[in-house]
């Protein structure tokens, strides 16, 4: 009797241990599968902020399957780059050359038809920076009621360093802040006697920006503010004082495939009124346009940008199309 009470006792004892044997295994296997979620959770994080650096190291075809998931967004990034809502890695250099066309016309017989070739270029620096520069050259033609002119030359020359504040977290996005500065090397008569040439805007000015980017893949969303002032020279003996520009501007980019993306983005501006010897000029207040654009990686250093643009309100081109190959080392 004594040995068949031991053996219950032993036999429950048993049974007990590996319960809590069992507590025990299931409790450690919740645990590493909250540590692995949040590994992967800050892995996401490390590739967004390494993506650009890693574009073009290597073709689809030589990148093992497990590597394929981390550079899905490679023409995203490409987009998000030209959008100034993503920089370039330290040490990374993009070279831009870029084909731009677009037709404006108004009241009273005008049109304007304008293309031509650009550069632009971008170096990625320490610190989460980036410095960019861009010129055009530009080909146009204008007709103004009976008048017609042709003309070409150098466009303006803009400058530009961007940081990046904030990067990308789980709840909140990215930050980048921009300066940019903009001369006035293109040739406008706008203010002169003579026939019309409009290959720059005819005043140095500074824009001061801020972008936001936020990711719920496969969509990003990014939107940005700015200001734009420019500097009131004398022009055909007149004082011109060019109102402020202050911007608005969001869109969308999906990553349709590892090596494209498509995008589509909404542009509205509020013009102050410019003066002339202090007496304002009659101009419409707002402008937007509407783009459509899309990214695609043709080599592990090169992809190929396409952006339509169509305007919106009366005093902003009608239309403007622009190519860009952005090639990067």
């Amino acid at each position: 009797m004594n040995k068949l009470i031991a053996g219950a006792f032993l036999f429950g004892a048993a049974r007990a241990c590996c319960a809590q044997s069992d507590e025990d295994l299931r409790r450690k296997i919740a645990e590493q599968a909250a540590t692995i979620e949040r590994q992967q959770q800050r892995i996401q994080v490390l590739e967004r902020a390494l993506t650009p650096a890693r574009i073009g190291a290597g073709t689809l075809a030589d990148t093992a399957p497990q590597d394929i998931a981390a550079d899905s967004n490679r023409a995203l990034e490409r987009a998000l780059v030209r959008e100034r809502a993503l920089l370039l890695s330290s040490g990374t250099v993009e070279v831009e050359p870029n084909f731009v066309a677009s037709h404006s016309s108004g009241d009273g017989g005008f049109r304007r038809n304008s293309f031509g070739p650009g550069l632009t270029l971008r170096a990625g620096l320490p610190g989460r920076s980036q410095v960019e520069a861009s010129v055009p050259y530009v080909f146009e033609r204008i007709r103004n009621g009976s008048e017609s002119t042709h003309s070409d030359g150098v466009g303006d020359l803009s400058l530009a360093a961007s940081h990046q504040f904030m990067a990308e977290t789980e709840k909140l996005p990215s930050l980048v802040g921009n300066l940019s500065y903009q001369t006035a090397t293109g040739r406008n008569t706008s203010y002169e006697q003579g026939p019309l040439v409009a290959l720059g805007g005819g005043f140095p000015s500074l824009q001061v920006s801020a972008s936001a980017t936020k990711r719920l893949d496969p969509l990003v969303f990014f939107g940005s503010l700015s200001a734009t002032r420019y500097r009131a020279p004398e022009k055909g003996g007149f004082n011109v004082r060019p109102g402020n520009i202050y911007g608005l501007r969001f869109g969308s980019a999906l990553a349709t495939a590892p090596a494209t993306s498509l995008r589509a983005a909404f542009s509205l501006n509020w013009l102050d009124k410019t003066r002339i010897d202090g007496a304002p000029v009659p101009t419409d207040d707002v402008n937007a346009f509407l783009e459509l654009g899309g990214s695609a990686v043709l080599t592990p250093s090169t992809a190929i940008d396409i952006v339509f643009a169509a305007g919106l309100t009366r005093n902003t081109p009608d239309f403007r199309l622009m190519v860009s190959v952005p090639v990067r080392f």
